[in-house]
């Protein structure tokens, strides 16, 4: 009776601890015997290509590598409206910061997005499937509350059946697109009128922190990040600038 008892304690522990386990480990033992379906495999892919880059460049005033900048913090941060002379407001350089950004994204990713095309056709192929893959297009949307990679790259998975997938739709969650909006907004005040008042845009979108930080040489340093999912846009203007010792342009600005 003390031998079965024993053997019945064990026998028990074995199980708790395999039901541990298998709850540790689920994940993993999940995607060697259950593989992620091709759309969920370019997502994971892309997302690990793109990485860090959406915030990278939306800290340079999104242009990887500005020509017209502000060195700000050792950063290059690009001049969005800009004018060299004094007392005149600044000239717009990017119109479409928006269509800008997603053009820089675009270019980034489409090799990576092809490349990891390749790797989900190259692992059907080692799992007996027959796989027929035509080239396509990368197009990049910042929409609301998130940002859209869409890879036009048709892929036809053949096996027992076929499955054709004509494209494949990355969702990164954000809010670049208020920002990018408003940065827009604070950009064509500076064009008209000079300058800008960050206050007024936060009273209307709280979620926003709009930071203007003005430098020696009359250029203005503008960060605005959304306080709860914290992305954020930096970028550079000199508009309606006066030499040191004139005072300010402010008292001239209507807003």
């Amino acid at each position: 009776m003390i031998n079965r008892g024993q053997v019945t304690i064990f026998i028990i522990l074995a199980v708790v601890i395999a039901a541990v386990l298998l709850v540790v480990f689920y994940p993993r033992i999940k995607n060697v015997f259950i593989p992620s379906s091709p759309p969920v495999q370019i997502e994971d892919c892309v997302k690990k290509q793109l990485g860090n880059f959406v915030q990278e460049i939306a800290s340079h005033g999104g242009s990887l590598e500005p020509v017209n900048f502000y060195l700000y913090n050792n950063k290059k941060i690009d001049y969005l409206c800009y004018t060299n002379e004094y007392y005149k407001t600044c000239v717009m350089q990017q119109p479409f910061i928006k269509q800008k950004f997603e053009d820089e994204i675009s270019r980034f990713i489409s090799e990576k997005a092809k490349s990891c095309v390749g790797e989900l056709a190259a692992n059907y192929k080692s799992k007996g499937y027959s796989v027929e893959s035509r080239t396509g297009n990368v197009s990049v949307e910042i929409v609301p509350n998130s940002l859209k990679i869409i890879v036009s790259m048709p892929v036809t998975l053949t096996k027992e059946t076929s499955e054709t997938f004509d494209k494949f739709i990355i969702t990164r969650p954000g809010n670049m697109y208020e920002i990018l909006i408003i940065s827009q907004a604070i950009l064509n005040y500076e064009a008209r009128y000079g300058d800008s008042i960050p206050e007024d845009f936060m009273l209307l979108y709280p979620n926003l922190r709009i930071q203007k930080l003005k430098q020696s040489d009359g250029s203005k340093i503008y960060i605005v990040e959304d306080r709860d999912t914290k992305d954020s846009f930096t970028f550079a203007t000199r508009s309606l600038s006066w030499p040191e010792g004139f005072g300010t342009q402010e008292k001239y600005v209507k807003v």
